[in-house]
This record gives structure tokens, C-alpha cells and sequence, in this order.
């Protein structure tokens, strides 16, 4: 009963198709879409798959590209600064210039405290805190000499305070050297 069932139902779907077929429209209707779904199935599909995985790639080569271009720029940017660190760059060197400014600009260091370094890229950061003494004209000259420095620091904070017949300074200075100092 079911073989009969199932040879009942491919006879009727064979006269239905030899009915829709035997127009040579629609035929012609037919063989256009079949070749269009195997063309889909057949092309189109796996050449999407392989598209969509270049895009993957490519997008992931960009940003490998962008990533080496940004790595060139700051090793330019770090030769291009290096002399500005000094060959023995360290704490008590560092100090030391500080201190060969402040006599140049003959300013007083009353007193000085430091930080931990912190590590900024190839470099490390020495955190100065000092509270200098001197009239107006002395600590201006200390203030113009550390921006016209030749090395690479930053001036955080400054701080006066008029005495009677003196000027206290309190200034906050970050220096970088190198990291294996």
C-alpha cells in the first residue's frame, strides 16, 4: 500500500511536469531557472565564502600594516629624541643638571623629594619635587632656563609664595631618562 502510494504520487508529479514542460515556454521558463539556482548554488556560493574570508585577511593585514607604520613613527620619534635624554641619564645626573641650572639662575634649593620613577615607553619618568628661594628676576631666569633645557622634562606645577624679603617657589618637574639607567 505504501509502494502503491508512493508510485501514485511520482506518476502524478511526471504528468504534472510533462504538462508544465511540454510548452516550450515554459521549458525554456524552467531550464533558465535551473541554471540560474545551479549557477547560485554552484558560483556564486563558494565564491562568496572565499570573498568573505579575504576580506577577513585583508582587514586583518591592515591592521598589522597600520600597527608596523605606527612602530616605525614612534622609533623615528624616539631616535629623533634621544639626544635630548643624554647617554648617562639617571637620578643623580639628572639632579645634577638641575642643580647647574639653579646656580646658573643663582636661585637657592631649600629642599627636594622625588618619586618612584614610573616607566613611559622606552624611557623612565623622574618626578622632582622642589621648594626654591630667590627674588622674582632669579626664579623668572630658572623658569625660562628650564623651558630653553636641553633635555626632555616638564614643568607639572608651580607654586610662589611672597615672603618678607624673599620669594618661595615650590615647583613640581617630571624628567625623562633613559629606562636602563
Amino acid at each position: 500500500m505504501d509502494f502503491a502510494q508512493e508510485k501514485a504520487k511520482l506518476l502524478h508529479y511526471k504528468a504534472t511536469a510533462a504538462r508544465l514542460l511540454g510548452e516550450p515556454t515554459k521549458l525554456r521558463l524552467a531550464i533558465i531557472a535551473a541554471l540560474l539556482g545551479l549557477a547560485l548554488l554552484g558560483v556564486y556560493m563558494p565564491l562568496s565564502d572565499g570573498m568573505q574570508q579575504q576580506r577577513q585577511l585583508l582587514g586583518a593585514e591592515k591592521k598589522r600594516a597600520e600597527a608596523i607604520h605606527d612602530v616605525e613613527t614612534l622609533r623615528k620619534d624616539v631616535v629623533e629624541f634621544r639626544y635630548r635624554v643624554g647617554d648617562k641619564s639617571d637620578t643623580n645626573e639628572c639632579i645634577q643638571y638641575l642643580l647647574g641650572g639653579m646656580r646658573q639662575a643663582k636661585v637657592k634649593l631649600r629642599d627636594m623629594a622625588s618619586k618612584e620613577p614610573q616607566a613611559v615607553g622606552p624611557y623612565k619618568a623622574i618626578s622632582l619635587a622642589m621648594e626654591l628661594q630667590g627674588d622674582y628676576t632669579q626664579l623668572r631666569s630658572f623658569i625660562e632656563w628650564l623651558e630653553q633645557a636641553d633635555r626632555l622634562l616638564r614643568v607639572e606645577t608651580v607654586k610662589m609664595d611672597r615672603m618678607p624679603d624673599t620669594i618661595m617657589m615650590k615647583i613640581y618637574i617630571l624628567i625623562l631618562v633613559r629606562k636602563d639607567a
